[in-house]
């Protein structure tokens, strides 16, 4: 019986022997270059899985284009979809559009900004609070559009921006508003050869003056003012760029003028007309002693009913200024360190939030040295649960000279200097950024006093740290699920001690 195996010629099979290496080489160089070209492939995966779950209710030419490979075109559409949902107030639905089109487009640099803005700024409850919870998914999708998008600096200014503020962390802020400055530019694009617009340089000045680095502010507003000088050089009729120049100018002597009324005994301005450094004006009276101003601050919380807190209380301080509230689970902050830390493939997918997770905050302006509020929590309880395992929750209530407006700024200092209470309510941050030169003697923090004119240079200035230790007023609260129900009643028995930030 004939044999029914295929024999080839004896010169064939040796050129086949021959060649077999030379493929399984080529085989491993191949792989070798596919983890080279695609080395998001695993988070490309789960995308598509994402996509595939997710497509299900959308029309089949949103199907059809991607499988074509006309990603853009499908993100287009869809982004479209989204325009229609903002206008209409569905922002549920825009959620996982803007989850499909990162995916499809991940360089719609313009998605990720509007869809963290969205995230951190739209889901508010009946009295216009914004919904915390979305704050660290924000901030997720803004990470991501970063890593995705190295060389677009706007990502990192509205990271930056958020921090600066929604969550007012100004350290945050700088981190991010500086990583924006430091973008590698492209030639083609409108600031070339810098790596962030103009308005960078000038919201991080903001951010360092916030934390009380005035020498760091004012290296800022010079390098602002060294670029638009550039600039007007080349262009010495454009009225954007004098416009800039002239603001530059004017905020750096602003700051300069400002430090001298609140941190020194002379040079000042008609807004402090005394002998002394605005933050240790000593009180009407025959005392005369510089020191800080008693602010005598006296917080009450009352339960009016169930899910309905009202805040209330008596500071000494000028009108305008405001007193922030939070609400939180008790073990809310511990809770969010974690999450930050561990963050879930579910909530980047879909942006979920913890439904159990309760937070509140608030802002309540002074008015002849008294604040009050009712603040009812009763009518959203989708976002305030109060489903706390414990059932404890932490009620903070505190004024932070750093958030402050420049007016009150203008007695208590960018960190309270000119502040002074019961030792019990005053808390100290002393992180070690904050622990440098400082910007007067005697009210806390290391180092010598800056001396008012030198300004850091912008090689060394990650080596120099300046301003004081931030000294805020805060009372803390520990209350049960009874108290919040209004079935018990709030009392000085329960506040607790501070806890260091």
């Amino acid at each position: 019986m004939a044999s029914a195996i295929k024999k080839f010629p004896s010169g064939v099979q040796a050129r086949r022997q021959k060649a077999l290496p030379i493929v399984f080489v080529l085989l491993l160089f191949a792989m070798f270059m596919q983890s080279r070209i695609d080395p998001m492939a695993r988070e490309m995966r789960q995308e598509e899985d994402l996509f595939i779950t997710a497509t299900g209710s959308l029309n089949n030419e949103f199907m059809l284009l991607p499988l074509l490979g006309f990603r853009e075109a499908a993100a287009g559409l869809l982004w479209v979809r989204c325009d229609e949902f903002f206008h209409s107030g569905d922002y549920d639905a825009i959620l996982p559009l803007v989850r499909l089109i990162t995916w499809l487009d991940p360089h719609a640099d313009n998605v990720f900004i509007t869809g963290a803005w969205h995230l951190a700024y739209n889901f508010t409850d009946s009295s216009e609070r914004s919904d915390r919870r979305y704050i660290i998914p924000a901030h997720e999708l803004l990470k991501e559009g970063i890593r995705k998008n190295p060389r677009i600096p706007d990502i990192s200014f509205e990271l930056g921006w958020q921090n600066y503020d929604k969550t007012k962390d100004f350290s945050a802020a700088i981190a991010a508003f500086q990583k924006s400055i430091n973008t590698i530019p492209w030639k083609g694009s409108d600031d070339y050869p810098y790596g962030a617009p103009l308005k960078t340089h000038h919201i991080l000045a903001h951010a360092y003056t916030k934390l009380g680095r005035i020498p760091d502010a004012m290296m800022e507003w010079k390098r602002a003012l060294q670029r638009s000088t550039e600039q007007l050089e080349k262009d010495p009729k454009s009225f954007t760029f004098k416009s800039m120049h002239s603001a530059e100018e004017r905020n750096l002597a602003m700051l300069a003028q400002r430090f001298a009324d609140r941190y020194t005994a002379t040079g000042h301005s008609p807004t402090n007309p005394t002998p002394y450094p605005a933050v240790l004006i000593p009180p009407p009276g025959t005392d005369k002693t510089p020191r800080p101003w008693n602010m005598s601050f006296r917080p009450i919380v009352l339960s009016v009913r169930k899910n309905v807190l009202k805040m209330a209380g008596r500071i000494n301080m000028a009108d305008g200024a405001r007193v922030d509230i939070r609400l939180t689970d008790w073990e809310y902050d511990l809770k969010e360190k974690e999450r930050r830390k561990n963050i879930s493939t579910k909530m980047l997918e879909r942006f979920d939030v913890d439904s159990a997770t309760t937070i509140m905050q608030e802002s309540i302006s002074v008015r002849k040295n008294k604040y009050e509020r009712e603040i009812d929590m009763s009518k959203d309880t989708k976002m305030y649960s109060f489903k706390n395992k414990s059932k404890l929750y932490r009620v903070v209530v505190s004024f932070n000279p750093r958030a402050t407006s420049p007016h009150v700024q203008d007695r208590h200092g960018y960190s309270g200097e000119g502040l002074i209470d019961r030792p019990e309510v005053i808390e100290y941050d002393r992180r070690p950024e904050f622990m440098g030169t400082k910007l007067i003697d005697g009210q806390g923090g290391e180092g010598p006093v800056w001396d008012g004119k030198t300004i850091p240079d912008e090689k060394n200035i990650k080596d120099e740290k300046y301003g004081q230790p931030n000294r805020m007023l805060k009372v803390t609260l520990k209350l049960s699920e009874q108290q919040i129900f209004g079935l018990k009643p709030i009392s000085a028995k329960d506040i607790v001690p501070n806890e260091a930030p």
